[in-house]
């Protein structure tokens, strides 16, 4: 990954409407052509869609369908491009995957993204705050992503640790903010796996005892995502806002492959927005037939480097953190264009 782009992000604060914007979203009729439908099917690894920015579709063979991907909003604006979404692609298998080190998801649900031209993507989809969300560039390069969704009451906005090159910072100060040690099941004497049971009992089984849970054990060095009511600064997943229609934005390179999935779910997507420019995304308001507003706008500024204090955003606190662009945390005279409680301002 190169580091030009990541730098575009300074510039990226005015005329972000002109901004060059193509989306990437599936009509039903192209989900249709590719052999999706309501009814999940085994197909093989297929692109979706194609245009100028480039091609979307299934990373691995799996058991795929369409779904209603978004919840709480469907109308969103991206770099002042209005864009209605819809359905989308939808997976039966969890995806392989062991850590950030040993590299890319290697089945299941995976989607993947072959860039034409240099810019970024933004892929939405519905957010849980209890699942773990994955971009690789490549089969070995985890890079940065911002994630951000809303419930229409508060929001969770965050970007991963930036090594500079637009891959995740593994030994950032507060790395362990957005990674949490990766596992797997530990096995007894003789190579079986133990569970615990609906009980709370530790057996050795072959199979999964019915109400069972795996007895797992951290991979000494290796890492996973945090979930995002952690990265988020949540004391507990209960006080995060529910799922809801959310994003994952990162920046792409002509000629690269991107995979890009959630942990522990058959994660939906419906296609991809491309931007020339840092990306800013807006949810519009939801209004219900009798005028009154069930979920107010949200706006989200472009953030893609490091450095974000990654917590719950109170959009009336006079006293929230400030950042520059660059995500890093200022002092509250500091000048230029700046954020505060998720909003751009100039300060001069």
């Amino acid at each position: 990954m190169k580091k030009s782009l990541l730098l575009l992000a300074v510039a990226a604060f005015a005329g972000m409407a002109n901004a060059q914007v193509v989306v990437g979203l599936a009509s039903n009729e192209e989900l249709e052509a590719a052999g999706l439908s309501g009814t999940k099917t085994d197909l093989p690894a297929m692109t979706i869609l194609e245009n100028e920015a480039g091609s979307f579709g299934l990373a691995y063979s799996d058991s795929w369908g369409t779904t209603t991907t978004y919840k709480t909003y469907r109308n969103v604006t991206v770099n002042g491009e209005a864009i209605q979404l819809g359905s989308g692609a939808v997976g039966n298998a969890n995806p392989t995957f062991v850590s950030f080190e040993a590299g890319v998801m290697s089945a299941g649900a995976v989607f993947k993204f072959t860039a034409e031209k240099d810019g970024y993507m933004t892929v939405f989809t519905k957010l849980n705050p209890k699942k773990q969300y994955l971009v690789f560039e490549g089969t070995t390069g985890a890079i940065v992503y911002s994630l951000g969704y809303s419930n229409g009451t508060d929001k969770i906005y965050y970007a991963m640790p930036d090594d500079g090159d637009g891959y995740i910072d593994f030994s950032a100060p507060d790395a362990s903010k957005y990674l949490i040690p990766a596992t797997k099941q530990s096995v007894d004497a003789n190579g079986v796996k133990l569970w615990q049971d609906a009980e709370g009992n530790i057996v050795a089984s072959d199979t999964k005892p019915e109400g069972g849970k795996p007895v797992n054990e951290d991979i000494p060095g290796q890492t996973k995502p945090a979930f995002p009511w952690q990265a988020a600064g949540y004391e507990k997943e209960a006080d995060a806002p529910g799922e809801s229609t959310g994003f994952l934005s990162f920046p792409v390179y002509e000629g690269a492959d991107y995979y890009f999935s959630a942990l522990g779910s058959k994660a939906a997507c419906g296609g991809f927005v491309y931007t020339a420019e840092a990306p800013s995304v807006v949810f519009e308001e939801v209004v219900a037939e009798d005028g009154s507003v069930t979920a107010p706008r949200v706006e989200f500024p472009e953030i893609l480097a490091s450095g974000v204090e990654a917590v719950a955003v109170d959009n009336n606190n006079a006293d929230a953190p400030i950042y520059n662009m660059m995500g890093v945390r200022v002092n509250a005279d500091a000048k230029g264009i700046l954020i505060q409680n998720g909003k751009k301002f100039i300060r001069k």
